[in-house]
C-alpha cells in the first residue's frame, strides 16, 4: 500500500508496543496507512515483518532528540503526504524523589512528553492545513488531573500537554485541524514493566477501580481513533479520562471492607 494512493496517512509515536501499537493496529484495521514512529529498531522491525508491514512505513526516533524532529517531520510530509491524524502517544515516566530529580532527568521527561510532541506538530501543521478533517490526539495521562508521589516530572509535563491541547485547538481551530487529548488511567503496557505480575498489588489496586479491571491498549486505541475520525467532528480542545471509572469516586465498601458506618441509617426524630 501507498501512502500517495487514496490511503489517508496517520502518524503514530511510541507506535511499536502498547497503546502505539494497539493504535497502529486499529488505523490500520481501518484502512490508513501509517508512518510509525519508534526509539526501538528492534520493535520496529517487529512491525515491518507482521502481515501489517506494507501498510506502514518505519521511522526510527527519539522524541528526546527534539532538534531531530521537526525535519522527520517535514521529511514524512515530503515522501508520504501531510497526515490525516496525528497521535502524539510516546511518553516516559521517571520516578524519584523531588529532592533526587535530576537536571537531565526533567529534560528526558519534558521533551520525550511535552516538547517532542510540539516539535512534531510543529512540522506537520504546514501540511495539515491543507488535509479535510486533520486532527491530532495527544496521549496525556490521568496524571494531568491527579498527581502521584515521586512522578514529579511525568505528572508536569503531561498537565502541560493537556495544556497544549486546549491551547492548540483555539490557535489552529480556524484551520480546520481538531486538538484533543485522551487522558489513560492504569494500563495493561510495557511501561509499567513487571508489576502486573504482583497479584497483591493487582488486587489492591482493582479495589480503586469502580470497573473492576485494569484498562487495555485496545480500550484507549479505540477512545484515540474515535477522536481523529469524522464522528468527533465537533470535538475539538478536550481531554478524555479513560481510567475505569478511578477519578469520578471510590467504592468505600470495595476499598475498606463492610462497615456500619457504611450502612444506611435513619436518624432518630427529635
Amino acid at each position: 500500500m501507498s501512502q500517495r494512493s487514496s490511503a489517508p496517512l496517520a502518524v503514530v509515536t511510541g507506535a511499536a508496543s502498547g497503546i502505539g501499537k494497539a493504535t497502529l493496529e486499529r488505523f490500520v484495521d481501518e484502512g490508513f496507512f501509517v508512518a510509525a514512529l519508534d526509539r526501538s529498531q528492534e520493535g520496529l522491525d517487529r512491525l515491518t515483518q507482521s502481515k501489517i508491514g506494507p501498510c506502514i512505513r518505519a521511522f526510527p526516533c527519539d522524541l528526546a532528540d527534539v532538534g531531530t524532529l521537526t525535519p522527520l517531520a517535514e521529511r514524512i510530509v515530503e515522501e508520504l503526504g501531510a497526515p490525516r491524524a496525528l497521535v502524539n502517544n510516546a511518553g516516559v515516566c521517571l520516578y524519584a524523589d523531588i529532592t533526587e530529580t535530576t537536571d537531565e532527568m526533567w529534560e528526558t521527561s519534558l521533551n520525550t512528553n511535552l516538547v517532542g510532541a510540539s516539535a512534531l506538530i510543529r512540522g506537520f501543521v504546514p501540511g495539515m492545513r491543507e488535509v479535510e478533517g486533520a486532527a491530532i490526539v495527544n496521549v496525556a495521562s490521568r496524571n494531568a488531573l491527579s498527581s502521584s508521589p515521586r512522578a514529579a516530572t511525568y505528572d508536569a509535563a503531561k498537565a502541560a500537554l493537556l495544556a497544549l491541547t486546549r491551547t492548540l485547538a483555539v490557535e489552529l481551530g480556524g484551520d480546520g485541524i481538531r486538538v484533543n487529548a485522551v487522558l489513560p488511567g492504569f494500563i495493561d503496557t510495557p511501561i509499567h514493566g513487571d508489576l502486573l505480575e504482583d497479584r497483591v498489588f493487582v488486587e489492591n489496586y482493582l479495589r480503586l477501580i469502580p470497573l473492576n479491571r485494569i484498562g487495555s491498549p485496545a480500550d484507549i486505541a479505540n477512545i484515540i481513533f474515535f477522536l481523529a475520525s469524522d464522528g468527533a467532528a465537533f470535538v475539538t480542545g478536550q481531554g478524555i479520562v479513560a481510567d475505569g471509572g478511578q477519578m469520578s469516586g471510590q467504592n468505600y465498601v470495595k476499598v475498606f471492607g463492610e462497615r456500619d458506618s457504611f450502612r444506611v441509617r435513619q436518624e432518630p426524630e427529635t
